[in-house]
């Protein structure tokens, strides 16, 4: 493939400061959940952060029970309103008492744009072999039924997730003509667009949707080591058609069988008829596509996150 690019994106300017000075202004002004007592936290601040994303940079802080703690700090104006989404959401999640097939990041405490959380040790199911992907993917599938399926917190609406395929024509179109893709997978791209956006539209009610599921944003254990999956960045949580949930599920591991998973998992009214299953189906490879032209067009060949977009663009 041509017409992609040759290093990864660097994450966008900050706009909000986030230095030692915020930092530690920011955890003596925490806000505990119900249950935490801060007074038992080792407080050790570091003075760079250990991580830093798009909208967030995760501060160590200190230790609580043994477990490494961070401060997940919003770098930019525009993702203030998502940490506060995704604590919203994880609070509920939490109150549910549910048992999860996956699990979520725990909320300690919170304060203005700050969200106090363990550490999560492992690596993205995008750096994972193809055995512990296959595994993480099935175990996805279950997560997203479960999530589709139950009560959730009224949230604001995400323009490019949960959607009508039809509203994301014109950036598919204009992703396609930059990935450059030979005829063959250029073909099957716009055969499965195509059939997605012919397919019926969602006309169920607006499930509860993680919004952004792809594979580099499940961590799993590092090689060797135990534990199940963790299911992050709850920051683009939205509702409607769980189609693009399912397109980023399908990045994962691009097969008919996870769809099935999926499937026989899910408890929302409508699941069982075959119409509105075939459609979705439909939808959710069509949204697949148009997530992997976006990874591929975003990160090189190399990249982990380019791979699982050339894995579900030739499968």
């Amino acid at each position: 493939m041509t017409g992609v690019p040759r290093v990864a994106p660097a994450p966008p300017p900050a706009d909000l400061p986030v230095d030692l000075r915020r930092i530690e202004l920011l955890c003596a002004r925490l806000r505990p959940e119900d249950g935490v007592e801060l007074e038992r936290v080792d407080w050790a601040i570091g003075k760079l952060p250990r991580a830093e994303g798009w909208d967030n940079a995760l501060w160590p802080v200190g230790r609580l029970g043994g477990h490494q703690l961070v401060l997940r700090v919003a770098r930019r104006e525009a993702s203030r309103a998502l940490l506060a989404r995704e604590v919203t959401v994880l609070r509920r999640l939490r109150g549910l008492g549910t048992q999860l097939p996956m699990k979520v990041p725990t909320v300690l405490a919170t304060q203005d744009d700050a969200v106090l959380v363990p550490w999560i040790d492992g690596v993205t199911a995008a750096e994972a072999g193809p055995e512990v992907r296959l595994g993480t993917a099935q175990a996805l599938a279950r997560m997203l039924a479960t999530l589709h399926s139950g009560p959730g917190p009224e949230v604001g609406h995400n323009p490019v997730r949960g959607v009508p395929l039809s509203t994301r024509a014109a950036a598919f179109d204009a992703d396609l003509d930059r990935a450059a893709l030979d005829p063959d997978l250029k073909h099957r791209a716009e055969t499965r667009w195509r059939t997605g956006l012919a397919a019926a539209l969602w006309d169920g009610r607006e499930l509860l949707l993680h919004g952004d599921p792809h594979p580099g944003n499940v961590v799993v254990p590092a090689p060797g080591a135990h534990g199940g999956a963790t299911l992050i960045d709850w920051g683009d949580t939205t509702r409607g058609d769980p189609a693009s949930d399912l397109g980023g599920l399908l990045l994962h591991a691009p097969s008919a069988q996870l769809l099935t998973a999926y499937r026989e998992a899910a408890a929302w009214t409508g699941i069982d008829e075959e119409a509105v299953w075939e459609a979705l189906e439909a939808r959710a490879w069509a949204w697949a596509t148009r997530l992997a032209l976006l990874l591929i067009t975003a990160y090189p060949p190399e990249h982990e996150l380019g791979s699982a977009g050339h894995r579900l663009l030739t499968s």
